[in-house]
């Protein structure tokens, strides 16, 4: 089955008027209702992304993907993308762009559907959030483990560079995937989310990159009960979040600042911390988003209200540079910025050989 993705599609607006059924999810902690209505515009009419929906048996549960490449050639490195609470796998594909920016470096990227009864409202179950998959206590690390497998026995990823991002409730499992089954990521990417589980948890090194909006609105930088967030349930910090990363990674605790200015004119400037270890100049890198909300950097639509969404970063592009310096993206060539995305040098033009130039005609005397 075979979607076409167009930005004409109503965009998905999950902190708005909320249907009955889903207000009934609220006494049972629809927890997050994060939700990134990161939704359906964000690209343009000109735009459109081709997703095969697939499925795969786990347990009793038949769940649900979208991703491009069915044909098996050489395996690529992989990413697996999360979408945030009442969205979906297409829909944050739609939203972001990450598509083709993953793809043009190299990389297989798959979209999974987290559970519900809604076929655009669906949530993880990253912990303590959200919604219908943390009621039901579904199995979410068992099935995103099953999923790489599958991937990987049927030779269209590489299982040895496989990548996880995430985006609130879908960055908080992303969490909870790199502390529960560490060996199965090269690195990990969050962006506008924190720790759903313990810290304490958290026993094995991981690269790690977040994005996170200093005025988010649902889970605020400094940790507590965002004023957005229905559930009332208060989030641990970045701060706390980030610590965790640099101690179980053995990073340096102190790190490089980089200020990146308001050059899009939208209120918003960004401060990047990089934590370096022995081994990895990038062990850690975080990104605050001075007054920036819950949002998924350098989307055109921002999340019904979660804040300003900053145009001073592409998201997309920071997440999958991140994920080639952690051994992603094609390892037979370096990417060449003096070309198009996706396109390969091309071998010098022979010159072609000097044609001697033809003598004029001799002047021709009239006849006498």
């Amino acid at each position: 089955m075979t979607i076409r993705l167009l930005s004409r599609l109503r965009p998905f607006h999950l902190l708005g008027p909320m249907p009955r059924l889903v207000r009934l999810y609220r006494r049972g902690r629809m927890a997050c209702l994060l939700g990134l209505a990161l939704g359906a515009a964000a690209l343009s009419p000109a735009q459109a992304v081709d997703l095969s929906l697939k499925t795969i048996r786990v347990g009793n549960l038949s769940r649900a993907y979208f991703s491009e490449r069915t044909s098996v050639g050489e395996a690529r490195p992989l990413i697996i993308a999360l979408h945030a609470s009442g969205s979906s796998g297409s829909l944050m594909a739609r939203a972001t762009g990450l598509t083709e920016i993953a793809e043009a470096a190299g990389y297989m990227i798959v979209y999974p559907n987290g559970t519900g009864l809604a076929i655009d409202a669906r949530t993880w179950n990253s912990g303590g959030c959200c919604g219908y998959a943390q009621m039901h206590k579904v199995d979410d690390v068992a099935f995103l483990r099953a999923l790489v497998e599958k991937l990987a026995k049927d030779g269209l990823a590489d299982p040895q560079r496989v990548y996880l991002v995430g985006v609130s409730n879908g960055g908080m499992m992303a969490y909870r995937m790199a502390a529960e089954a560490p060996g199965l990521f090269k690195a990990v990417a969050v962006v506008s989310a924190v720790l759903d589980v313990s810290p304490e948890t958290v026993k094995a090194p991981m690269p790690v990159l977040h994005i996170h909006g200093s005025e988010d609105p649902f889970i605020p930088f400094l940790g507590g009960i965002g004023k957005q967030e229905v559930s009332q349930l208060p989030r641990i910090s970045v701060a706390r979040t980030i610590e965790t990363w640099v101690k179980a990674n053995g990073a340096e605790p102190r790190p490089a600042v980089t200020d990146i200015p308001d050059s899009a004119n939208d209120g918003t400037t960004i401060r990047q911390y990089t934590y370096r270890s022995k081994t990895d100049p990038q062990s850690v890198v975080l990104y605050e988003v001075k007054g920036g909300g819950h949002a998924w950097p350098g989307a055109v639509i921002p999340i019904v209200n979660g804040g300003k969404s900053s145009q001073n970063m592409d998201a997309s592009r920071t997440v999958v540079d991140f994920f080639n310096a952690h051994g992603g993206g094609r390892s037979d060539e370096p990417a060449d910025e003096n070309l198009p995305p996706g396109a390969k040098p091309l071998p010098a033009a022979t010159p072609a050989p000097a044609v001697a130039p033809t003598p004029p005609p001799s002047p021709t005397r009239p006849a006498r």
